[in-house]
């Protein structure tokens, strides 16, 4: 009877340890699926980097909250081909955060060289492994992979990517997709004009504007918002000017922007002159060059750097430190600073520091030979500001010394301000108000900053003073119980 006893008892023993074990078994694996569903739909993970690198900011989260069109994220790789490398990573943790804090927001890897018709639906883009594409109901924006971060030369003067921009580009992006009304800036062909405008639409449509070509006598221009006339070669004509004239009055609506930019190769522009004369600028003759090699890029004294001069523009920038570039500039001047509702303003300046070689000098030209001297403007605007009821309409004619300060050597080189000035620009000029400004985030680890002595000090320490600590403690430690 006992013997029946104790092994029912073992049975219930051993049937209650199997109820158990089934229960545990069916509690992990409801706890995985909670987890693997809370996953998707909510970040679970920690970002203990001192940079938060692999976490959306708050800027990003308050576009996601207040979005009310439906967004699809291509990703046109498969989701495990951005291991090996560090910034791919991060590119892809980023990417993975935005459906977890939209519902509005889908995620898709995309394999489009094994899916023919997905590439079909997109005739006109040039699809290309890790691109991103980011589309809504109103549009469509490509990002290739490269746009996710930014760059720098190493020694070897070959090009390592140093920071991520990956949140900024992809915010940008969902905002450029969602906005009603877009900025549109037409950079005007025609006349020889400046050519080197690849790294400017670049930036441009980067930061959200519609950029497009226009021929300025024969297209029309009134849908534009900007217009940027680039150191044509030839003088304009007066019908071009009373076209520009009507652009800017735009019906009595105003809100229109005109850009121009000199160049030291122009011939005599006497059309155009008057014209910005209008509008208090006046253009002179010569090229501005820079004494100081502290104010001149590279020491190069015809590629001066330039001053900021109106503190509410400077304070959009966000690293106020890096100069603005304008090579080979023409001088400006200011024929009046207030006239017929039109008021001009320097907004950056060339130093005192800097002179102006005419054109007609010679090879035997000296710095001291020359006869104007800063300070002198280098970028100017001038405001037409009419009063309407409570408010003000205004139209601008911004005029800058060099069309260089455009090119791909300046717009492109992040040592400089010349990209982000233009931009804040830009916005300020158009009312715009969903500009998303992110910083860059790196991964790189940050250095000890110690000198040499201190450098082989701390190594003497860890190397040796340290190892004989312990071998010492752990001797006498030894000998105390040995002979207790």
């Amino acid at each position: 009877m006992k013997r029946m006893n104790r092994t029912n008892e073992a049975f219930k023993l051993n049937a209650l340890f199997a109820l158990l074990v089934v229960l545990m078994i069916g509690v992990a694996f409801l706890l995985n699926i909670v987890v693997y569903t809370l996953g998707n739909r909510y970040s679970l993970s920690y970002d203990l980097t001192a940079n938060a690198a692999y976490q959306i900011g708050d800027d990003t989260k308050q576009v996601l909250d207040g979005l009310t069109d439906d967004i699809t994220l291509y990703v046109l790789a498969n989701d495990g081909s951005f291991a090996g490398n560090a910034y791919f990573v991060q590119a892809q943790r980023i990417l993975e955060q935005y459906p977890k804090y939209s519902p509005r927001i889908k995620l898709q890897y995309i394999d489009y060289t094994a899916d023919p018709t997905f590439a079909a639906q997109y005739p006109d883009l040039t699809l290309k492994d890790g691109d991103t594409l980011v589309k809504s109901n109103r549009g469509l924006k490509q990002l290739p992979l490269a746009s996710l971060f930014n760059y720098t030369y190493t020694e070897d003067q070959s090009l390592a990517i140093e920071s991520s921009r990956a949140e900024e580009a992809l915010t940008s992006a969902i905002v450029s997709v969602t906005t009603e009304n877009p900025v549109n800036i037409a950079i005007l062909s025609g006349n020889d004009v400046f050519t080197d405008t690849d790294a400017l639409k670049s930036v441009l449509s980067d930061n959200n504007f519609v950029v497009s070509s226009a021929n300025m006598v024969t297209d029309p221009l009134d849908h534009y918002d900007i217009l940027l006339l680039l150191a044509h070669a030839v003088d304009l004509s007066t019908d071009v000017l009373d076209k520009f004239d009507a652009f800017l009055y735009n019906g009595g609506n105003y809100g229109k922007t005109l850009l121009y930019a000199a160049d030291v190769s122009q011939p005599p522009t006497p059309n155009l002159d008057a014209f910005l004369r209008e509008w208090g600028v006046s253009v002179g003759d010569g090229a501005v060059f820079e004494t100081s090699k502290d104010r001149a890029y590279s020491y190069q004294p015809y590629y001066p750097l330039a001053n900021y001069t109106n503190a509410d523009y400077t304070a959009k920038l966000k690293d106020s430190k890096n100069p603005v570039l304008l090579p080979l500039s023409r001088p400006l001047s200011l024929v009046f600073t207030n006239k017929d509702n039109r008021f001009v303003d320097t907004l950056l300046s060339f130093y005192e520091t800097a002179g102006v070689r005419p054109s007609t000098a010679d090879d035997s030209f000296t710095a001291s030979m020359a006869t104007q001297w800063g300070p002198m403007p280098a970028l100017t605007l001038t405001s037409w500001k009419i009063a309407s009821g409570d408010h003000e309409k205004q139209s601008n004619v911004v005029v800058s010394a060099s069309s260089y300060l455009f090119a791909a050597t300046s717009i492109s080189n992040t040592s400089l301000n010349n990209a982000s000035y233009l931009v804040a620009l830009f916005n300020t000029l158009t009312n715009r108000e969903d500009t998303i400004s992110i910083a860059p985030k790196s991964l790189a680890g940050n250095t000890l900053g110690v000198t040499t002595g201190a450098a082989s000090t701390l190594g003497i320490v860890l190397c040796a003073g340290l190892p004989l600590l312990i071998l010492g403690t752990g001797i006498a430690v030894w000998l105390t119980r040995r002979y207790r």
